[in-house]
């Protein structure tokens, strides 16, 4: 089924919505701070960028599943997954590549330095997150190398008040089992967050031309589990101490090249952080943050082993008076590779590099208009210089309406092997973005709209040598190269009303990410996708329903193996017992549609799970 009923609907629903708000009626509920826009708090109406924030209740209805389950239902994301949850997947924002996301877990930059770069989505469970903040668009004038399409950051549960239990348990099909819990709160100074899970599954096959009877037809199943602690230390009102860990491991089974075998790989993430905050004056607040993380990926059975380690320190001052604020950063970001591949870099098996930045950013706000200017400079001991920036502003019109345009640069250092392994070139240069956008915002009641028109150039992009056996040094050739070009623009629309005991919501995406040297589509990405919600409350009882719908995309870069378009739908219910016991209930995929991500290789069939939660009085 292709997307263009769905699309009509979404729009007729759009319509729908905007000309029922003069009738809505809803509490206000009280405005969400946004950290991630501007690495300073800013109420979420004022933020002058195309912003999503996911809350804990979203989160605990998706039930089951990683950051690439979630961020499929969120406006301008499209995922691709080779297989179940436990699989590599690969997150395009607004059509750029996974590396094009600067992805942070309570600030800590998660990356690898790998053949492709990016995040490893599948290492990100849902269990231990308490909130996401997604800002699209180029912003490395804020982050740095890494954010042409945007940032994700993830921020998991701080503790306060009285000490609170949180425990969760949940079967379901294909073997699913999951068992978390949480302990929170404060106590005279200090105030702390504790929490742990596992999940398991005994999957389906990956493989959607496999044999019967082959190993390539059998379940390729997942385990995983992790914990995370937050510490935090107020000594005085005005300063805080904070201490951060998480770790996650994965265990996840694919199909061996080798019939007669069923291989495994062995994920770990880790992050730290140490930080420091303080309000010197009412004008004047500092932070002050030393952080780490490592992501480790081992396949034993073909003693294959990669590591990225990558080290931040950071200190970042914010000072504000009357409606102006300005902010000041230095920063410092230290990455290491460890790969058997890596033989450029004078030290086999691992290359190094580090890079300084200073960050500069001015905001005013008065009378209904917006101002927002950010440069950025960073220093590279492998490709040297490179300055990014960023140039916003809005205007609030009519009654509860707001217009803003922003224009900014963005860029992505090479990753580590695409420099120093067999089949590095230390001649690349970072792939860079201009992007100028345009917004329409509106809000009122509960309900509201919004309309983004954004045009993306992505320059120097790198391709990857062909598969082959030959390296670098053998053929010249099959070294990574900076060839292609990018142009990634498009229209996000989206809306949401309360109409009655009923909440609906909605997201249509138009995208034209090609290759703008051949005009081909960009590989795994379709031009159209949308999605749909209703949700509604009765008596002790919140059911919901979702509509997910996505077009034709390419699963190649010459356009010849075609991914045909696909509708899912998933429902859920939420049951309160009482108000310490609750019970979830979902079915994603209820029509059991089969469907291919990423050609040969299967999606998640109809799966049915409930789970039971329990948060006592302590």
């Amino acid at each position: 089924m292709g997307i263009s009923k769905p699309l009509l609907v979404g729009a007729a629903l759009l319509c729908v919505e905007f000309s029922a708000w003069a009738q809505s009626v809803g509490k206000v509920a009280l405005e969400p701070l946004v950290v991630t826009a501007t690495r300073t708090p800013v109420p979420l109406s004022q933020v002058l960028a195309d912003v999503t924030v996911i809350s804990r209740g979203d989160i605990e209805r998706q039930a089951a599943g990683t950051m690439v389950d979630l961020l499929s239902q969120v406006p301008g994301f499209q995922v691709a997954r080779n297989g179940g949850p436990g699989a590599d997947g690969n997150v395009y924002l607004r059509g750029g590549e996974t590396r094009h996301i600067a992805v942070l877990i309570d600030g800590v930059r998660i990356d690898t330095q790998n053949a492709s770069g990016g995040a490893s989505w599948q290492m990100l469970n849902l269990s231990q997150i308490e909130r996401v903040e997604i800002v699209r668009g180029p912003v490395s004038a804020l982050y740095g190398s890494d954010a042409i399409s945007g940032v994700v950051q993830i921020f998991t549960k701080k503790g306060k008040g009285p000490a609170a239990l949180d425990v969760g348990v949940a079967v379901g099909e294909w073997g699913f089992l999951k068992a978390d819990t949480g302990l929170s709160g404060s106590a005279g100074l200090f105030d702390y967050a504790v929490s742990a899970f596992r999940e398991r599954s005994d999957g389906f096959s990956a493989r959607s031309n496999a044999r019967p009877g082959t190993r390539a037809a059998d379940r390729d199943g997942y385990t995983t589990e992790g914990a995370s602690l937050r510490l935090g230390f107020t000594p005085l009102a005005a300063h805080r101490i904070e201490a951060i860990a998480s770790q996650q491991h994965l265990v996840s089974r694919y199909d061996s090249t080798v019939v007669t075998r069923d291989d495994y790989g062995v994920r770990d993430l880790h992050d730290l952080k140490l930080q420091w905050s303080a309000q010197w004056l009412d004008s004047w607040s500092s932070q002050v943050a030393v952080a780490q993380s490592a992501d480790r990926y081992a396949t034993p059975l073909v003693s294959y082993l990669t590591q990225t380690h990558v080290e931040t320190a950071s200190w970042l001052n914010a000072f504000k008076w009357g409606s102006h604020s300005v902010t000041a950063l230095l920063e410092r970001r230290e990455d290491t590779l460890k790969n058997s591949d890596v033989v450029l870099s004078g030290t086999s098996g691992e290359g190094q590099r580090s890079d300084d930045g200073l960050g500069l950013g001015y905001a005013w706000r008065a009378h209904g208009t917006a101002i927002q200017l950010n440069a950025r400079t960073d220093w590279d001991s492998e490709f040297g210089t490179h300055s990014t920036g960023s140039v916003a502003a809005g205007q609030d019109f009519a009654d509860h309406w707001n217009v803003h345009a922003s224009w900014g640069t963005g860029y992505r250092g090479p990753t580590l092997y695409q420099r120093f392994s067999k089949y590095g070139n230390l001649t690349l240069k970072p792939e860079s973005s201009r992007n100028a956008e345009f917004g329409v915002r509106y809000q009122k009641d509960g309900a509201q709209l919004g309309l983004t028109v954004y045009n993306n150039w992505v320059t120097d992009l790198i391709t990857g040598p062909p598969g082959s056996t030959r390296t670098c040094v053998q053929d010249p050739a099959y070294c990574y190269k900076n060839t292609a070009l990018a142009h990634l623009q498009g229209v996000s629309v989206n809306g949401a009303v309360p109409l009655g005991p009923v909440r609906l919501s909605g997201a249509v995406d138009f995208d034209a990410s090609k290759n703008a040297i051949n005009d081909a589509d960009l590989q795994r990405r379709a031009r159209r996708h949308a999605s749909l919600r209703l949700d509604t409350d009765l008596n002790q009882w919140t059911l919901g329903a979702q509509l997910l719908s996505v077009g034709k995309r390419f699963d190649d870069a010459a356009n010849t193996k075609p991914l045909g378009g696909y509708t899912v739908v998933n429902v859920d219910a939420l049951y309160r017992i009482n108000a310490r016991w609750r019970v979830l209930a979902r079915i994603d995929n209820v029509g059991d549609k089969k469907y291919e991500n990423a050609q040969t290789y299967g999606t998640t069939p109809r799966t049915a799970i409930i789970g039971l939660r329990w948060t006592p009085e302590l």
